[in-house]
């Protein structure tokens, strides 16, 4: 199953931001010079923004722009395998590795739930242009008073 757009372009924007094509404080295109540029809708485009920023890759200041972090000098932390668990964490010594590891795993979750949430909006989507009322598809998903939220 392809991956869904947003979740693609933030991988190519991580990656080039990692390697240091794009450096530190280097201003990203607009949304609407991005959208043009991927052939995407700006919504898109801003679900990959918000992913770069969960993983604190970007940060956007209002009426300025979107703009790449500034990369420390502190050791890079790696995420755990996905099969070590909250209790491996919790077993680490050093608070702020203890804290850097849980935020790793946050942020790989909320990526996940970035990406099942898309999954889902589409999955909607198409089921209403395959002739689905939104009652219906509500009912069907156990939504109260089939309203899809």
């Amino acid at each position: 199953m392809a991956e869904a757009a947003y979740v693609t372009i933030a991988e190519d924007y991580a990656r080039r931001i990692r390697n240091g094509t794009l450096p530190g404080d280097a201003q990203l295109p607009s949304h609407a010079e991005l959208a043009e540029r991927h052939g995407v809708s700006r919504s898109v485009i801003r679900q990959a923004i918000q992913l770069l920023s969960n993983q604190r890759l970007v940060r956007t200041v209002p009426r300025r722009g979107t703009f790449v972090v500034g990369r420390s000098p502190v050791a890079k932390v790696e995420p755990l395998p996905l099969d070590d668990d909250v209790d491996e964490i919790r077993s680490v010594a050093h608070p702020i590795r203890r804290a850097q590891l849980a935020g790793n795993l946050i942020t790989h979750y909320q990526l996940r739930i970035a990406e099942l949430s898309g999954i889902r909006q589409t999955a909607i989507e198409d089921a209403h242009d395959h002739g689905m009322s939104i009652a219906d598809i509500g009912e069907r998903l156990g939504l109260s008073n089939g309203h899809i939220g």
